[in-house]
Parts: structure tokens; C-alpha cells; sequence
């Protein structure tokens, strides 16, 4: 049995359009989560580093305990003492160059709805602040964030 000629030149027409972005390459995926509206712009900061440098601005020595660089981002958990209490902060920033907005709100959203987390937010970034309560305190420490409580499961 023989192709018809046009069947070749229809399947590479498809790959083409799929490779330049005209055809949905996510479908199937569920939409992205969008930042909350209240999460500020800014600051933004390039790494972990530069978080756990605002925290100390902030008034928080933050001992870093794990770090992760990775080629759009970078993320790490750092302890502080506050209030007799070991405060875990896990900071994740994100890459503007590669991530959009909307794919840090994404990553938000899975951490309050999925984990219960109460999250610390601004601009590229986050932070999971353990125990929760403290992330007020996180909070004050660095200007221009909020506080994001954990939402309830879908």
C-alpha cells in the first residue's frame, strides 16, 4: 500500500508548527495557578544568598543548613533562633529570565494547598516558614512582603 504524497507533507507541517509554539505542546496540563494578586513585584533577588542577607538586614541571623543552585534559580533552608524557637525557613527564588510570574504563583499554590504551608512572598521568591506561626515575623524582617496562609485542599 502506498502513502499519498500529501500525508508526509501534512505530518511535517505539524511538527514544524509544534516546534514554533502554534500548537498546544501543555495540553493536557493543568493551567498554571496565578500569583496572588497581593504578592508585591518586589524585591527580587537573584539568590538564596540575597534573602538570607535581607533576613540579617533584617534582624534575623539566618544559619543556612542546605543550599541548591540550579541553572534558574536556587533554593535552600536556613535556621533562626526566635522566641526559643528553631524557625526553619525554606527560600526558593526563581529565575525572572525563565520563570513567568504566574509559574511562581503555580509553585506557591502547591506549597499552601497541597502542603498547608504558610508562605512568606514577594517579587521571584518565597519562603516556607516553619512553624507557620512565625511567618509574620519573617514577614517584618523583609520590607515589602506578605504573608500568605495555607488554603484548603482542592
Amino acid at each position: 500500500m502506498r502513502t499519498p504524497k500529501c500525508v508526509p507533507l501534512l505530518l511535517g507541517m505539524v511538527l514544524m508548527l509544534s516546534g514554533c509554539g502554534l500548537v498546544d505542546r501543555d495540553r493536557g496540563r493543568p493551567p498554571l495557578t496565578p500569583m496572588p494578586s497581593n504578592v508585591p513585584t518586589g524585591p527580587e533577588y537573584a539568590s538564596v544568598d540575597d534573602v538570607v542577607a535581607a533576613l540579617g538586614k533584617g534582624g534575623f541571623d539566618c544559619k543556612v543548613t542546605a543550599r541548591t543552585i540550579f541553572p534558574h534559580g536556587s533554593n535552600a533552608v536556613c535556621e533562626v533562633q526566635h522566641r526559643g524557637t528553631t524557625v526553619y525557613n525554606d527560600i526558593d527564588v526563581l529565575s525572572t529570565a525563565r520563570f513567568s510570574r504566574d509559574e511562581v504563583g503555580d509553585s506557591i499554590d502547591a506549597g499552601r494547598r497541597k502542603s498547608g504551608h504558610t508562605i512568606v512572598a514577594a517579587g521571584n521568591w518565597f519562603i516556607w516558614v516553619r512553624p507557620g506561626v512565625y511567618a509574620y515575623d519573617m514577614a517584618a524582617a523583609l520590607p515589602g512582603t506578605v504573608v500568605l496562609e495555607p488554603l484548603p485542599v482542592k
